[in-house]
């Protein structure tokens, strides 16, 4: 199985709802060897979805019938004549129009979230640089800025997207500027900040004469010493 899953540099611009859009990406997500069909239960999907009712599954795989998204859908019969697994065949995604994202984000990722996301995703450039407004982004995806505020927040206190500022050459700062990360090892890294950027002197009194002042060695943290802390001793006259 893939990591990640390929989407149309269009799907954000369909008009899909935030739920409509998680279904269309879990779609997506089932297509295999740049398949555009898709074979999959709809209780299935309702799961993985987050859907208590399949009813709503089938409402929603209508409505992206509607919008292009989905181009046919059929149900065989089995073999005892039973009705069998319906069988979607997706709009097909072309060669230099997609983007890609992590398989595991659907289940990591509210339908609001993962829009956003989705988003994100597909502006970043080579670099793995995004920097469009707050304002840019809320027209795009049809919602208020306080609502992408609060969102972009939500994914990079969950570690999916890092911001940062860049100083252009006036020595002003830029606008927010983002990029996709992983959580597991943005976590890492800003554990690793927390301990290593700690510098400083402190004393601690043993008795009612003797001090020890220390420093954290950030070089130690850096890996260039073996020791993470330095002692220094003296006596307070």
């Amino acid at each position: 199985m893939q990591a990640y899953i390929k989407l149309n540099n269009s799907i954000l611009d369909c008009g899909l709802t935030v739920n409509e859009l998680k279904v269309a990406v879990f779609l997506y997500s089932c297509a295999y060897n740049n398949s555009n069909t898709v074979c999959v239960k709809q209780s299935v999907i309702a799961t993985k979805c987050g859907f208590k009712q399949v009813r709503t599954v089938s409402d929603i795989i209508c409505r992206l019938q509607r919008k292009g998204i989905i181009e046919k859908v059929r149900r065989p019969y089995k073999r005892n004549g039973h009705l069998g697994t319906y069988i979607y065949t997706l709009k097909k995604i072309v060669s230099k129009g997609f983007f890609k994202v992590k398989r595991y984000i659907l289940t990591k990722l509210n339908a609001v979230q993962l829009r956003m996301y989705l988003f994100i995703c597909r502006a970043v450039t080579k670099k793995n640089d995004m920097w469009n407004s707050f304002n840019d982004i809320a027209r795009a995806l049809q919602i208020g800025r306080n609502k992408v505020i609060a969102v972009i927040n939500e994914l990079v206190k969950m570690g999916f997207i890092r911001k940062f500022k860049i100083i252009k050459k006036d020595g002003s700062y830029s606008d927010n500027h983002y990029s996709v990360a992983e959580p597991t090892l943005q976590a890492k890294k800003e554990s690793s900040r927390q301990f290593c950027g700690l510098s400083g002197t402190f004393k601690i009194k043993i008795g009612k004469i003797s001090y020890f002042d220390y420093m954290r060695s950030e070089s130690a943290c850096q890996g260039k010493s073996t020791n993470l802390i330095d002692f220094y001793s003296g006596v307070v006259p």
